[in-house]
C-alpha cells in the first residue's frame, strides 16, 4: 500500500512536467518542429486511453487473444486504409476544418443543422468513455492507496480534482486563440511525452511478469477459443471506425496534422506502438485470473493489483502514472474537441441570429470564453456520470458502448469523403435512425436492467415480433449485444440515407449573395485578427462589391474560428441583412417618390401665388417654366409664354414694346444671350415704363439653363431716396451743432483759465489789506484804556478778517493749481519723521478732544513733494480730529505689492456712498455746522493730483 500524499505528489509532478513540456512546446515550435513526423505519430497514442491500461485486459480475459481486437482494428486501418486517413487529412487543411462534425457539414453542403446532429451525437456517444477516465483514475487511486471508502463524497473524491486539472490544462493549452485549426504544438508535445509514459509503464509491468511463477493451470497449452466470439469481429471493426469517428482521435489525426507526409511515419510507427503496448495483457490477464481472480479482484484492475501484491509499490506507482497519463491525455483532447463543436455548431448560429447579430467590436474573447465554459461543463458532467456509473460495469464494456454509440457517425464520414454530393438531409434522416437503433438494441435494455425487470414487450418484440425486439432485432438473435447494435446501426444509417438521398444528388442553395466590402470587414473584423483580415482584404477594392474569392478567403479563416457552418450562416445572415437593407432603400425611395409628387404639387401652388415673378430655361436657352407673376409684370400674351420658346424671342419681344433703350435690339439680343450662355449669375434693375423699378437676378442651374427671378422694388427705392435725403440732411445739421459745442468748450476753458489767472493775480493784493486790518486790530487790541466791551469787538473784528483771509488764501492755493503755477518738488523722503510730527502735532490736538491718536511707526521712503505731502494728510489729519466725536484715530503705512498706502482711520460717523464724491468739491461741506470753509479736500485732491499720489476714501 502507498500513502495517498506520495500518490498525490507524483501525480502532480508528472502533470508538472507535462505543464513544463507543453510550455517548451509552445514557446520552441521550431525545436519540436524538427521532430514533428515522431511526435505527431506519439500523440495518435492518445487512443491509448485507461481502457488500454485496464478495459483491455478484460477484453483478453475474455477473447484469450494475445492482441485486444479494438487495437486490431487500429492497426489494420493504419496499414491498409492509410491512403483514406491521408486524404481525411487533405480535405480536413483544404477546408480548415475545426472537428469531425466540421468537415462532415462542409463536406455535405456546409448545414449547420448536419453539424449540430453530428455534434449531439458525439457528446452523447463520448460521454461515457470521458466518464470511463474518471472513473478508472477512481478506482486504481482507491487502490493503490487502499481507500477505505468505496464510495467518497464529493469533496473527498479524487476523480473530481484530477477532473478539475484537466479541465484547467485543457483551459491554458487548448483555449489560447480563436482559430481552432492553428496547431497546438505545445499540447500534442504533452501527448506524445504521456504516450511514452504509457508505454513504458506498461513494458516495465510486463517486465515484471515474466519472473512472476504462475499455478500450472493457468498456464493452457493451446490458444482458448475466444469465449464472446460474436462480438469480437464488432470490436475489431469498432477499433477501425475509432481512428476516425472518436472527435479526439480525428482531432489529433487530421486537424493537428501539419504535414500529410507524417503519416508515413505514422502508418509504421502507430501500429507499431499498439502491438509493444499490447504484448503484456494477455500475461497480465492470464496471471491475475490465476492469482487474483480467487480473491475477487476485477479484471480490470490487475495491472495495479499484481504489482501491489507482489509488494511492488514503485512498480504500482508507475503503472498508475501510465494509467493517470492515458486518461488525462484522452480527456483533455476530448472536451477541447467538444468544446469547439458545442461552440461552433449549437452556441454560435444561435449567437449569430441573435446577441451577435448587431453586435460590434472584438467578439473573439466570447468564442474562447463559451469554449472554456463548455470544458468545465463537459468535465463536471463526466464526473458526474462516473459516480451514478454502478460497479457492475466494466470498464471494457463502457468503452465498448462509448465506441458503438459514436460508430454511428461513420455512415456520414464515408458519405462526406465519398459522396460530397449527397444531400444533407438524408445523411441527416441516416444518422438519427442508426443513432436510434443503436438506442433501441445496446442503450435501452441495459436501462431497462438498471431500473428493474424488463416488460414483454421489450422481451419479445413491440407486437411480439421477436425480430423487432433488442434481443432478435433483424434474425441476428445469436449475436452479441455489441456486434448486434454495431451492425444494424451502421447498416441503417447507410439505407436510410441512401432511401432518403433517392439518387438525387445535392443541390446547391446558390451563392450566398454579394456583400460590399464596409460590411464584410465589419463582419469579419468581430472574429478575426485585425491584421490577418487587412491581409484577407488587401486587394479587394473599398468602395465596391467584395469579389467572390476574395469572400471565399475571408469565409475559409472565419471557419478556422466558428467551424465552416456557422462561418457560411454568419456571412449569409450579412448578406440577408444587406438585401433587407436595400429592401428598406427601395421602399424608402418609393414612398420619397409619393412625397415628392406630393411636394411638386404644393411647389407649383406656392410659385403661382408668389409676389415676385420666375422663369426657368433650360441649357439651349429655351423657356421650360414660369408663373403668373412673370406673365403680369411683362405683359406677356398667352402665345408668347410656350414651353420651348427660345428665350431670345422674349428678350427681342421686351425690347420692342419699350423695355430698353438699345438702338441696335439685334445686337442687344446678342449681348444677352453671350452673356447667358456663359452661365455666370446677374443682378440688375430696369425701369419699367410705368416708373416701376424691377430687379432681376439670374442664377445659372448645375445642368446648365437659368433661373431668374423678378422682383418690383419700386417701394423700396423709393424710401431709400426719402432715407438718403433725411441722412444728408441730418448730418449737415449734427455738424454745425457740433461745431458750435465746440466753440462752446473752448471759450468756457478759456474762460476758466482766465478765472483763475485772475484769482491768481488779485488773491495776493485783495490779501495785503486784510493783513493791514488785522494789524491794526492787533495793535487797537492791545491799547489799555479800551475796555471790555470794545476789545471783544475788536477781537470778533480780527476774527473776521482771519476767516476773510483764509478764504483768500484757500482761493488762491484753487487757482494756482487750476492754472498750473505751483510745479511739486520730488525728491526720496523718509516718512517715519514726516509722519512722526503730524503725529504729535495733532496727538495734543486729539487729546484735547478726549481722542486716541496713534501712530504706527514706519521706515518707508517715497519719491514725493514733502511739504505738498504734508499738506494733503494735514488736512486729512485735521478732518478726523475735527469730526470724530469719540474713539481714536489711526495713522500708519500699508504696502500693497510693489507701492505703498498712507492711510488715516477713525471711528467718526462715516460718509453716505453718494455723497463720497461731493465732498471733494469747492465750498461743499456735509455738516453744516461744522468748521472751514469746505475748500480743504478740493485742495488736497489737486495737490494729491499734481502729486500723481491717487485718493482712495473707504466709508
Amino acid at each position: 500500500m502507498l500513502s495517498a500524499g506520495l500518490v498525490v505528489a507524483a501525480g502532480l509532478v508528472w502533470l508538472a512536467l507535462l505543464f513544463g513540456a507543453a510550455v517548451w512546446g509552445e514557446r520552441r515550435p521550431q525545436a519540436a518542429g524538427r521532430h514533428g513526423a515522431l511526435i505527431y505519430s506519439l500523440s495518435l497514442a492518445v487512443h491509448c486511453t485507461s481502457w488500454t491500461f485496464y478495459g483491455t485486459v478484460t477484453q483478453a480475459e475474455r477473447s484469450g487473444w494475445p492482441v485486444p481486437p479494438t487495437f486490431i482494428g487500429a492497426i489494420v486501418l493504419y496499414v491498409f486504409g492509410y491512403a483514406f486517413m491521408q486524404r481525411l487529412a487533405r480535405l480536413a487543411h483544404e477546408h480548415n476544418s475545426t472537428s469531425i462534425a466540421d468537415l462532415v457539414a462542409t463536406r455535405l453542403g456546409k448545414n449547420s443543422w448536419l453539424a449540430a446532429t453530428v455534434t449531439a451525437i458525439t457528446v452523447l456517444g463520448i460521454m461515457p468513455y470521458v466518464a470511463l477516465q474518471l472513473k478508472a483514475v477512481a478506482m486504481s487511486y482507491g487502490l493503490i492507496t487502499r481507500a477505505s471508502e468505496l464510495a467518497p463524497p464529493p469533496w473527498r473524491d479524487s476523480a473530481l480534482y484530477v477532473a478539475l486539472a484537466m479541465a484547467l490544462f485543457a483551459m491554458l493549452f487548448g483555449t489560447r486563440r480563436a482559430s481552432a485549426v492553428e496547431h497546438n504544438r505545445g499540447l500534442v508535445l504533452a501527448i506524445a511525452m504521456e504516450a511514452l509514459l504509457k508505454l513504458g509503464a506498461m513494458l516495465a509491468v510486463g517486465v515484471f511478469l515474466i519472473g512472476l511463477p504462475v499455478p500450472e493451470p493457468a498456464l493452457p497449452t493451446t490458444m482458448p477459443q475466444p469465449a464472446d466470439s460474436s462480438g469480437f469481429p464488432a470490436l475489431i471493426l469498432l477499433g477501425a471506425l475509432a481512428m476516425f469517428v472518436l472527435p479526439h482521435q480525428f482531432h489529433v489525426a487530421a486537424v493537428e496534422c501539419q504535414d500529410p507526409r507524417y503519416l508515413r511515419t505514422a502508418r509504421w510507427l502507430f501500429p507499431l506502438y499498439m502491438l509493444l503496448i499490447s504484448l503484456p495483457i494477455l500475461p497480465l490477464a492470464r496471471a491475475g485470473e490465476a492469482w487474483l481472480a480467487p480473491l475477487g479482484v476485477p479484471s480490470d484492475l490487475y495491472v495495479l493489483a499484481l504489482p501491489l501484491a507482489a509488494d511492488r509499490g514503485g512498480l504500482a506507482l508507475v503503472a498508475f502514472l501510465g494509467g493517470l497519463s492515458a486518461a488525462t491525455g484522452m480527456v483533455i483532447l476530448a472536451t477541447l474537441t467538444l468544446s469547439v463543436m458545442i461552440g461552433n455548431h449549437w452556441i454560435t448560429p444561435l449567437m449569430v441570429r441573435g446577441a451577435w447579430a448587431q453586435r460590434r467590436g472584438d467578439l473573439r474573447g466570447a468564442v474562447l470564453m463559451q469554449r472554456r465554459v463548455a470544458i468545465l461543463a463537459l468535465v463536471l458532467l463526466a464526473w458526474a456520470y462516473s459516480r451514478v456509473t454502478t460497479d457492475s460495469e466494466a470498464l471494457a464494456d463502457l468503452g465498448a458502448v462509448s465506441f458503438s454509440a459514436l460508430a454511428t457517425v461513420a455512415p456520414a464520414v464515408l458519405f462526406a469523403v465519398l459522396r460530397p454530393r449527397t444531400p444533407p438531409r438524408a445523411v441527416i434522416a441516416g444518422l438519427v435512425a442508426g443513432f436510434l437503433v443503436w438506442a433501441w438494441i445496446l442503450l435501452l435494455p441495459g436501462l431497462v436492467r438498471e431500473a428493474g425487470e424488463a416488460p414483454a414487450w421489450l422481451l419479445d418484440g413491440p407486437f411480439g415480433l421477436a425480430w423487432l425486439g433488442p434481443a432478435g432485432f433483424a434474425g441476428m438473435g445469436d449475436w452479441s449485444p455489441l456486434g448486434r447494435a454495431v451492425v444494424a446501426s451502421l447498416a441503417t444509417g447507410a439505407f436510410v440515407t441512401f432511401a432518403a438521398a433517392g439518387g438525387r444528388p445535392r443541390q446547391d442553395s446558390g451563392g450566398r449573395g454579394t456583400l460590399d466590402h464596409a460590411v464584410l470587414e465589419a463582419v469579419a473584423e468581430r472574429f478575426l485578427p485585425p491584421k490577418r483580415l487587412a491581409e484577407l482584404l488587401d486587394d479587394a477594392p473599398r468602395e465596391a462589391t467584395v469579389a467572390p474569392v476574395v469572400l471565399q478567403r475571408v469565409e475559409h479563416e472565419l471557419a478556422a474560428v466558428l467551424g465552416t457552418a456557422s462561418a457560411r450562416l454568419l456571412l449569409d445572415a450579412a448578406a440577408s441583412e444587406q438585401e433587407r437593407d436595400l429592401d428598406t432603400v427601395a421602399t424608402i425611395v418609393g414612398e420619397a417618390s409619393q412625397a415628392l409628387r406630393f411636394n411638386q404639387r404644393v411647389l407649383e401652388a406656392a410659385l403661382e401665388n408668389m409676389a415676385q415673378g420666375i422663369s426657368v430655361v433650360d441649357a439651349e436657352l429655351r423657356l421650360v417654366a414660369w408663373n403668373r407673376r412673370y406673365a403680369e409684370l411683362f405683359a406677356y400674351p398667352a402665345s408668347v409664354l410656350v414651353v420651348g420658346r427660345p428665350v431670345a424671342d422674349l428678350v427681342r419681344y421686351n425690347l420692342d414694346h419699350g423695355l430698353g433703350d438699345e438702338a441696335d435690339i439685334d445686337a442687344a439680343v446678342e449681348r444677352r444671350m453671350v452673356h447667358m450662355r456663359a452661365g455666370t449669375p446677374y443682378v440688375t434693375e430696369r425701369l419699367f415704363p410705368d416708373g416701376a423699378v424691377i430687379e432681376i437676378r439670374g442664377n445659372p442651374m448645375p445642368g446648365g439653363g437659368f433661373v431668374a427671378t423678378f422682383t418690383d422694388v419700386s417701394a423700396f427705392r423709393r424710401t431709400e431716396a426719402e432715407l438718403k435725403s433725411v441722412a444728408e440732411t441730418l448730418e449737415q445739421r449734427v455738424g454745425a451743432r457740433t461745431e458750435e459745442l465746440a466753440r462752446a468748450t473752448v471759450a468756457a476753458e478759456q474762460a476758466n483759465l482766465a478765472k483763475s489767472r485772475f484769482l491768481a493775480a488779485v488773491s495776493h493784493d485783495l490779501a495785503q489789506p486784510l493783513n493791514a486790518a488785522r494789524l491794526f486790530t492787533h495793535a487797537l487790541a492791545e491799547q489799555a484804556e479800551l475796555g471790555e466791551a470794545r476789545r471783544a469787538a475788536v477781537a470778533n473784528i480780527d476774527g473776521a478778517l482771519g476767516s476773510a483771509e483764509g478764504l483768500l488764501a484757500g482761493l488762491l492755493e484753487v487757482s494756482r493749481l487750476d492754472a498750473g503755477g505751483m510745479a511739486p518738488k520730488i525728491e526720496a523722503v523718509a516718512l517715519g519723521p514726516l509722519l512722526g510730527g503730524l503725529a504729535a502735532e495733532f496727538g495734543v490736538l486729539a487729546r484735547e478732544r478726549g481722542l486716541a491718536l496713534r501712530y504706527v511707526p514706519t521706515r518707508a521712503w517715497a519719491r514725493t513733494d514733502p511739504q505738498l505731502l504734508r499738506r494733503v494728510l494735514q488736512n486729512f489729519l485735521a478732518n478726523a480730529v475735527r469730526y470724530t466725536g469719540s474713539g481714536r484715530i489711526l495713522l500708519g503705512v500699508r504696502r500693497r505689492g510693489d507701492g505703498i498706502e498712507i492711510e488715516v482711520w477713525d471711528t467718526g460717523p462715516g460718509i453716505a456712498e453718494g455723497d463720497r464724491t461731493l465732498i471733494f468739491e469747492e465750498f461743499r461741506r456735509l455738516d453744516r455746522r461744522g468748521q472751514g470753509l469746505g475748500l480743504g479736500l478740493s485742495i488736497a485732491e489737486r495737490m494729491a493730483r499734481l502729486l500723481g499720489h491717487p485718493l482712495r476714501l473707504r466709508s
